[in-house]
Parts: C-alpha cells; sequence; structure tokens
C-alpha cells in the first residue's frame, strides 16, 4: 500500500511538473514569424569578417587594382614591392601640355593585366613598419611556393610590368634599367611630364 502511495505521488508531481512546463511554453511570448524570417535574411546577407593576415603571409585568390601599384587580395592592400605609381585620382601633364588622368591609365593598366585570373603574392623587402602587406605579386594559377616555381622569378611579376610598361617608377634601384627604357620611349606616365607622385 505504502508503494502504491509513493507511486501516486510520483505520477501526481511529473503531471503537475508536465503541465508546468507545458503552461510556460505556451504563456512565453513567441517571435513575430516576420521578425524571424527578416533575422535569418539579414544573418544570410551579411559579410564575413574578413581574415587577419599577418604582413609575411603570402596570399592567393581573386585580385583587384586599387592604384597602380596597390592589389586587394584575400581582403587585404596589397603593395607593389619597390614601384610606385600615381593615385587614380592623379593628373599628368600631356605633351601638348593637356591634363591627362594618368593615375587612373595606371590602375587600369594594372587591372588588365590581372584580367580576372588569379595572383599568388609573397612577402617582399623588409616587413613594414605600418603592417602594410608588401610583396611581389604574380598572375598564376598556384599560390606562390618553395616547391611550385610560380614565384621563383620576379621578371614575371606584375611589380616588373608596371615599370616596363611605364606606368609606375621604381623606388629602390631594383627596376632602374626598365624604367629609363620607357622614360626614353615616352610611355605610359612618361609620355608627357609626370611630376613627383
Amino acid at each position: 500500500m505504502q508503494a502504491l502511495r509513493i507511486v501516486l505521488l510520483l505520477a501526481a508531481t511529473a503531471g503537475i511538473a508536465g503541465l508546468a512546463a507545458y503552461a510556460y511554453q505556451v504563456a512565453r511570448p513567441q517571435p513575430h514569424p516576420i521578425k524571424v524570417a527578416d533575422a535569418a535574411q539579414l544573418a544570410a546577407r551579411a559579410k564575413p569578417e574578413p581574415e587577419t593576415l599577418d604582413s609575411r603571409t603570402p596570399l592567393f585568390g581573386p585580385a583587384r587594382a586599387i592604384d597602380g601599384d596597390t592589389l586587394e587580395i584575400q581582403g587585404v592592400e596589397a603593395d607593389l614591392w619597390t614601384i610606385k605609381a600615381p593615385l587614380p585620382d592623379r593628373l599628368c601633364t600631356g605633351p601638348g601640355d593637356e591634363p591627362w588622368a594618368c593615375g587612373e591609365a595606371s590602375r587600369a593598366n594594372l587591372e588588365r593585366l590581372i584580367d580576372g585570373r588569379s595572383v599568388a603574392c609573397r612577402p617582399e623587402g623588409p616587413p613594414p613598419r605600418d603592417g602594410r602587406w608588401l610583396g611581389l605579386c604574380f598572375v598564376s594559377d598556384i599560390p606562390c611556393q618553395a616547391e611550385s616555381g610560380a614565384c621563383d622569378s620576379d621578371l614575371a611579376s606584375l611589380n616588373l610590368a608596371q615599370v616596363e610598361q611605364g606606368w609606375a617608377a621604381d623606388l629602390e634601384g631594383q627596376y632602374a634599367d626598365p624604367e629609363d627604357v620607357a622614360r626614353e620611349r615616352r610611355i605610359g606616365l612618361w609620355r608627357g611630364r609626370a611630376d613627383a607622385f
């Protein structure tokens, strides 16, 4: 008899607890279905935070030219080592003293060199004090790696191509000869007067 009382008491307690849980679920305020759908859409549209990369990390992937010596790749602004190009809004003076958009032309040439293909970049030079990424970049189907050979020589670099085609200046003597040739041929920036930029 005592055992039956205990069983009935436990059943009653479980029933009351279940009823209380059900009552709580019914009485709890529920978010409106439209708000739930809106929150899901906003979450789907949110861009993931770009991963923070060290300035000595190799880069690889789709790229776009920010200006004639800077790419955006993997969410990082990558400065092309040892060259300098005018900013996109910069004007230069042409052969007849007419102004022309040399900065935009330099950026457009770098974009043309990339032509929608993947770019592989490897760090070069001393690490910049400002933490910016600095190195050599190449149009490549594979990342820069020791065994790949994709980035072994800077003769195929976008850095050198910009200087050879006259759309950037050499900063450290690395590409002094190609810059001299571009100046003599009066191509790119050198077709008129390209003041210090």
